[in-house]
């Protein structure tokens, strides 16, 4: 359908590169235990799902070096300007190391590279690439008290940011756009989230069709309860959807987005009965049917959106759904087959940077059995491990849904996908 130009990635702490970690609310959390992310500032032993979308995508490494280096250049996409590219590389090696004397000779080059008048005649294509998920962050902003005493940040802030910065851009940002919205683990899981209880509100439809609960929703104002219900979270995503098509006039054809449903949550050992934290369990019970009824009214969304000819509403078929939620299944009813084992890392692992500069070690001194457990030691965030999978069921869909984005194309992943001999979707 499109050749991607730029991507932007709204979303949670299993986005995140970096931005919750230097929140004050985050550094806070870090400060009293209360949020373990790596030295780079992603909540995984090394690498998320993102990191690997970047490096397949062109050949650059955000991870690499060292932690100093990730965490300066991570910096570069964590807000959206004119250092916000990343150069395709055409070839099929890794990331290549370069010589620098120090990390601020390494940052002015790239950043010269990065903004030069006139591109020589080999230079590769670039794409605009800006992430602005941070950890903590929730999709509903119904809530009478801010959850947890005002640590857990909203959606819509993440995306007025985009929309300021791109608008600063004007011009120097154009082209295919793809939106990729990943939200709402925070509403059910951290801040609990519950579903509309059926005595209290009688009215609320039992059916996980959209236009049902925005029928409902318009005709029964007085029972949407604060803090309460999947639907509100949906409606948010589509309202945030459509405040971006509407802020940039006349480019309607060029933005596309992938909205991801969530995981359930017995995919991570804190929920897993008998193991780690049997108290768990029974918070489970009451978390995953709501994360269910969440998954099924935001499909519903994306199949059938409202209004399709409305000035703000996406082009018809420019929205994809990624089930996440099923491919997660898939992956935790087969871990043997994903080399994937059912524990949590011990405290302590750290990211092993693939090409790192001296003093890093030049081999993962992580047991690969370590490595490949997963989830981190806070029994909840998936290990670079599963973030692989993650990224790879993602990149299965972006290309299905007829996209391509520099270096991925069909021939190309089908040879360089890793796992390649195993299916690429659930298998039917």
């Amino acid at each position: 359908m499109a050749k991607i130009k730029n991507v932007v990635i709204l979303g949670d702490s299993m986005s995140d590169i970096g931005n919750k970690w230097i929140w004050p609310s985050g550094q806070v959390g870090r400060l009293f235990g209360r949020m373990r992310v790596n030295e780079t500032g992603r909540f995984s032993d090394g690498k998320n799902w993102t990191d690997f979308l970047v490096e397949w995508s062109t050949g650059e490494a955000l991870m690499w070096g060292n932690s100093d280096l990730t965490i300066r250049k991570s910096t570069d996409y964590r807000t959206l300007s004119n250092y916000s590219v990343l150069d395709v590389d055409p070839g099929d090696k890794p990331p290549q190391m370069k010589s620098w004397r120090s990390l601020d000779d390494c940052l002015k080059q790239l950043n010269q590279e990065k903004t030069q008048s006139t591109k020589p005649v080999n230079l590769p294509e670039r794409i605009k690439y800006v992430n602005y998920a941070m950890g903590g962050c929730i999709a509903t902003r119904d809530w009478t008290i801010a959850p947890k005493f005002g640590a857990l940040s909203y959606l819509r802030g993440q995306v007025e940011d985009y929309i300021g910065q791109r608008k600063a851009l004007d011009t120097q940002f154009a082209g295919p756009t793809l939106h990729v919205v990943w939200i709402g683990l925070n509403d059910f899981v951290t801040a609990e989230r519950p579903d509309y209880d059926p005595a209290k509100v009688p009215n609320a439809p039992a059916t996980n069709d959209y236009a049902a609960w925005r029928a409902w929703s318009q005709a029964h104002p007085g029972e949407l309860r604060n803090g309460e219900g999947a639907y509100p979270a949906v409606e948010e995503t589509r309202s945030l959807i459509e405040l971006i098509v509407s802020s940039f006039p006349g480019t309607k054809a060029d933005q596309y987005f992938m909205v991801i449903d969530l995981p359930s949550v017995y995919n991570a050992i804190r929920y897993m009965d008998g193991i780690a934290e049997p108290d768990k369990v029974e918070q489970a019970k009451t978390i995953d049917p709501v994360i269910s009824r969440y998954n099924g009214i935001l499909k519903s969304l994306v199949l059938n959106w409202p209004d399709p000819t409305a000035a703000a509403a996406p082009a018809q078929g420019h929205v994809h759904l990624v089930e996440m939620s099923k491919w997660m299944n898939h992956i935790s009813q087969n871990l043997d087959v994903w080399h994937l084992s059912k524990k949590a890392q011990d405290p302590g692992v750290k990211p092993f940077y693939d090409a790192g500069i001296p003093p890093a070690p030049q081999q993962d001194p992580v047991a690969e059995d370590v490595r490949r457990r997963i989830t981190t030691s806070d029994l909840g965030h998936p290990t670079q491990a599963v973030y692989s999978l993650i990224a790879r069921y993602f990149v299965t869909k972006l290309l299905k849904s007829g996209h391509t984005l520099g270096r991925l194309d069909n021939d190309t992943w089908s040879k360089g996908a890793p796992f390649s001999d195993q299916p690429f979707d659930i298998p039917s």
